[in-house]
């Protein structure tokens, strides 16, 4: 509805002869780029976008702006920070007027700030800088204007810097260079390629669990630093024309990555497309001599072929909860051998709906057996996918208690008892590791008083 009713003022700021207005006194018609008018009048562009011209404006929204990191604006809008400020605005300008038909037709534009910028056509809507132009072909004076729904960022070096190179110059990815480094991964990515590469923001590193970056970044798992990261290239330069339609991506660790493009769910408004790469939403891009930079808000996981169970567990932050208690039970050593093994692994959540206080007391020395048993409760000391299960079956667990599993209508539970006060629906199943597959529920399993299998 908002975005509705930001068109319908668009659409009356415009409406009138074509051309009567300069680009500046467009952009101040119109309330949604008020901030951009202040940046302009701050880096003294004001006279140069009001001249003859010709230009073209890729012009963000308030909203755009209110998206950089916090303090981003503040700092830039400060006399001491002119020149960067100069720099990202030109960055928005072409010393040209090129409607969205012109657009279309090219791959890259050179800007006034003096870097190229990417330009793709998705199904005739433009895309520049990995922004969407939400409102194209705002006629002025001296050029033109294009609505977008994001601030663009100059390339930080020259534009012939490689992969690499753009990663160590971006503050925001020094997680990522950091282990890159570690997985002596830098000269790769340094090299020809091409290559596609969706990089994890630092704030996505964040999001892992206490402790899981800090091991990975040990020597003696560098193999696995490499898998993980190496899911994070696609195989040859991909665009978003090149994203878009596609279902999986092949990626230099093996394994396919899955692409998904829809309306909604965008911080933009709900009438805006946005991407996810296995479900983590990319946030632009920057080329690069050797390929394209995809920044993401989320680490990816690969399948989990080349990770044990306990490995996968850590990887998946709605599991931090177990992966404390298999540590509290002594576990970990036994649910990272050869196995094989089926866990059903409850989430945080189920975790917390626990009776107040259970987990605390469970968590406590004094209490390890019972947790051990109530954790060796959720194992079998054998692999089941989910298309091995029948209707019904009985099994027997580690812990020596039968555990009851029914299949129906594609919903698979798992419980002491057939009763429904009993039974936890499997919320992802077949996760498969290297010595087994965990299937994610959505409670904790508590062994029966008697080992007896009921029929």
């Amino acid at each position: 509805m908002r975005t509705f009713a930001f068109l319908c003022v668009l659409a009356g700021a415009w409406a009138g002869p074509t051309g009567t207005k300069n680009i500046v006194q467009l952009a101040e018609s119109v309330s949604d780029l008020s901030t951009l008018v202040a940046a302009v009048v701050a880096g003294d562009l004001a006279d140069t976008l009001s001249s003859p011209g010709p230009f073209t404006v890729f012009a963000p929204t308030n909203e755009a702006f209110k998206a950089l990191p916090p303090g981003t604006f503040d700092r830039l809008m400060k006399p001491a920070n002119k020149k960067e400020l100069v720099d990202i605005l030109t960055y928005h300008v072409l010393p040209e007027k090129l409607l969205s038909k012109d657009l279309i037709t090219l791959h890259s534009v050179t800007t006034v700030e003096g870097k190229p910028l990417r330009v793709t056509d998705l199904g005739g809507r433009v895309i520049v800088g990995g922004h969407f132009v939400i409102t194209a072909d705002n006629v002025a004076s001296n050029g033109v204007v294009h609505i977008i729904d994001g601030v663009l960022s100059p390339p930080s070096g020259p534009s012939g810097d490689n992969i690499a190179e753009l990663a160590a110059a971006n503050p925001d990815l020094s997680t990522l260079v950091t282990a890159l480094k570690a997985a002596d991964l830098v000269g790769t990515l340094s090299g020809k390629g091409p290559f596609t590469v969706f990089a994890p923001t630092n704030e996505a590193f964040a999001k892992l669990p206490v402790g899981v970056l800090d091991n990975l970044l040990k020597p003696q798992n560098k193999a696995q630093l490499v898998d993980l990261l190496t899911y994070h290239v696609g195989l040859g330069n991909l665009t978003f024309r090149n994203i878009y339609g596609k279902e999986l991506i092949p990626s230099v660790e093996g394994s396919n990555l899955t692409a998904t493009w829809h309306i909604g769910g965008c911080p933009h408004g709900p009438r805006h497309y946005c991407n996810w790469i296995d479900k983590q939403r990319l946030n632009g891009f920057v080329s690069a001599s050797n390929g394209n930079v995809y920044p993401i808000d989320g680490v990816l996981t690969p399948p989990g072929a080349k990770t044990n169970i306990v490995q996968l567990a850590e990887s998946v932050s709605d599991l931090s909860t177990l992966v404390a208690a298999v540590v509290a039970g002594d576990l970990a050593d036994t649910l990272s051998s050869p196995g094989p093994f089926t866990v059903f692994a409850p989430t945080n959540e189920a975790f917390k709906a626990l009776p107040p206080g259970t987990f605390d007391r469970l968590m406590k020395p004094e209490n390890k057996k019972e947790l051990v048993d109530i954790l060796t409760y959720h194992v079998l000391p054998e692999k089941v996918l989910s298309k091995d299960l029948k209707p019904f079956q009985a099994v027997k667990t580690v812990e020596g208690k039968p555990l009851h599993v029914t299949k129906f209508g594609g919903l698979v539970r798992v419980g002491a008892s057939l009763e429904s006060k009993d039974l936890k629906n499997v919320t992802k199943a077949d996760n498969v590791a290297n010595n087994g597959v965990v299937h994610i529920i959505d409670g904790v399993l508590l062994p029966p008083s008697s080992s007896a299998i009921l029929v």
